[in-house]
């Protein structure tokens, strides 16, 4: 109950806040979750140690900008569901419509991200440029507060796929020729397959790999990163994961898993400091932490 209103609250809160201001008071919260948590402020710096290439003061600095930015971005997605369609198509700078249109080739298209910049804002987008999207998302423990979470995001056109219960609708949207979204960057340790990223293994999910194989799907890698730190402008940035499969679907979902990811590296090295990945997604990292 006290978090549902809590949410309530900032959320009425930003909105008669100017942005500036609501940037300013997310960007100290940040920076003194950074300082307080101690468990996601290691995990992070693990994490961008990777990106970074070893090097532990570059590491710690896009860790910190990371939570900063993370706040931000917990703002942005407060004031969402209070935008009007024109002003969402303001705040995303992408005019390469025909392009995207061109990729759906009947068979829809897996539209893959990571947790950075504003992802929230890609699907608004193209639900409001006559692209049918799907997204799958996390469900939140308080009823109250997944209604409302989940309830803002349908207000922008998405239709909401809760996780736990993935099935034969996305398979059914994505012949529709409609857009299925995803996040990658999430550790599977178990149950994942395990592919290249940075320089080193990580184990995660290969479904989108198999949806988009099974659909005969374009896969799409996408991130939306902020254009300046004080201002809630994005830009789309898209790159095209181009497979040609094989047959042999195990060999092809990992191989299109490893292609997939090779993309998102690429996009991830542009903005490494609008990157929220608070736990462990390296095996090896989380396979120190859990001896340590």
């Amino acid at each position: 109950m006290l978090l549902y209103l809590g949410f309530r609250l900032a959320a009425l809160a930003v909105r008669v806040l100017p942005v500036r201001v609501s940037y300013a008071v997310a960007r100290g919260a940040g920076v003194a979750a950074f300082l307080v948590w101690r468990g996601g402020h290691r995990r992070c710096v693990d994490n961008m140690r990777r990106v970074a290439g070893g090097d532990e003061r570059l590491a710690r600095r896009y860790a910190r900008r990371s939570f900063e930015n993370y706040a931000v971005y917990l703002i942005d997605f407060l004031r969402l569901s209070g935008l009007t369609p024109r002003e969402i198509e303001a705040r995303v700078a992408y005019d390469d419509w025909a392009a995207l249109e061109e990729r759906r080739a009947g068979n829809g298209i897996v539209f893959v991200t990571v947790h950075l910049g504003n992802w929230d804002l890609g699907a608004a987008i193209l639900s409001l440029k006559g692209f049918s999207v799907a997204v799958l998302a996390d469900r939140f423990a308080n009823a109250r507060l997944n209604r409302l979470v989940l309830g803002s995001r349908e207000q922008l056109g998405m239709t909401i796929i809760p996780t736990d219960r993935m099935g034969p609708g996305i398979l059914r949207a994505l012949r529709r020729n409609d857009v299925v979204a995803m996040l990658a960057d999430v550790p599977l340790p178990e149950r994942g397959v395990k592919v290249e990223f940075f320089g080193d293994t990580v184990s995660v999910s290969d479904g989108p790999a198999r949806l988009a194989l099974r659909a005969g799907a374009s896969v799409v890698a996408a991130v939306l990163p902020r254009l300046h730190p004080w201002k809630d402008r994005v830009a789309g940035e898209v790159s095209p994961v181009p497979f040609e499969p094989t047959g042999e679907h195990d060999r092809d979902a990992h191989a299109l898993t490893q292609a997939l990811f090779s993309h998102l590296e690429q996009l991830i090295r542009r903005h490494p400091d609008q990157w929220y990945i608070f736990r462990h997604l390296w095996v090896a990292d989380a396979a120190a932490a859990r001896t340590a």
